[in-house]
């Protein structure tokens, strides 16, 4: 086993959106990882995994494999990836239904990532924050976090623009 070269082809397998078996080579090169005890890179590839479970489709699959990957980056205070394990957790959780938990598990994501300096990644967490807060009907607080996002991301699409300036209103107005 060539770990880089396995690497390339399970990001080339995912991008041509063979998820399965990107999934699957991911799982060995962490298991490989695992045995040189290299404990970080072998929770990264159990998280690319779980990704690439996801987008196959099997958000249970993607859980187990994401689970607790978080705590081996806290033990190095790897922020980033502490962040994107529990944002990993979080979609497979919403997926699953599991909605409450999954907003938990967003919103300590976005506070490691915030404390990561992660921008972009903090702000598809924050989105996805707002959509389950509308979904509770928490219409306030959605907006709040929608308001983070935007103010999180480096360029915004025309769309995302007059969205921020909405509710870049809206709050200035709620203020008052």
């Amino acid at each position: 086993m060539n770990i880089n070269s396995d690497i390339s082809r399970a990001n080339d397998l995912f991008k041509q959106k063979k998820y399965v078996d990107a999934a699957r080579l991911f799982e060995k090169l962490a298991s490989a990882y695992q045995d040189l005890k290299e404990v970080c890179k072998s929770a990264e590839m159990m998280n690319n995994a779980s990704v690439a479970y996801l987008m196959a489709g099997d958000p249970q699959k993607s859980y187990e494999l994401s689970k607790d990957t978080h705590l081996t980056f806290e033990e190095t205070k790897d922020w980033k990836n502490y962040g994107l394990a529990m944002g990993n957790q979080a979609s497979a959780l919403e997926n699953l239904g599991k909605k409450d938990l999954a907003l938990e598990y967003y919103q300590n994501a976005a506070d490691k990532l915030k404390l990561a300096g992660e921008k972009e990644s903090r702000a598809f967490v924050l989105k996805r924050i707002s959509a389950l807060q509308i979904q509770k009907g928490d219409q306030l607080d959605a907006l709040g976090s929608m308001t983070a996002a935007l103010h999180n991301l480096p360029e915004l699409s025309r769309r995302e623009k007059i969205l921020k300036k909405l509710t870049d209103l809206v709050m200035k107005i709620g203020t008052r």
